[in-house]
């Protein structure tokens, strides 16, 4: 079995209809995410763990990553 990481990413929308923002922070939003995409067309993990282990290394809060089996 071989193993892909698919990702997509999240953008934050500002729904305050004032659109106030105080020191950088939205009064009120949501996180607004992309179609799962793949991550690399070149690179497959020979294991699930491998696999795992990478994806958690550039897991980040605005962004998720997933492992998919081919």
């Amino acid at each position: 079995m071989k193993y892909t990481l698919h990702i997509r990413r999240g953008r934050l929308v500002n729904d305050d209809p004032q659109k106030r923002c105080y020191n950088g922070c939205y009064y009120k939003s949501h996180i607004e995410w992309s179609p799962w995409e793949l991550w690399s067309r070149d690179y497959s993990f020979d294991t699930k763990e491998k696999a795992e282990q990478t994806a958690s290394l550039f897991r980040r809060e605005d962004q998720q990553i997933k492992v998919v089996e081919i």
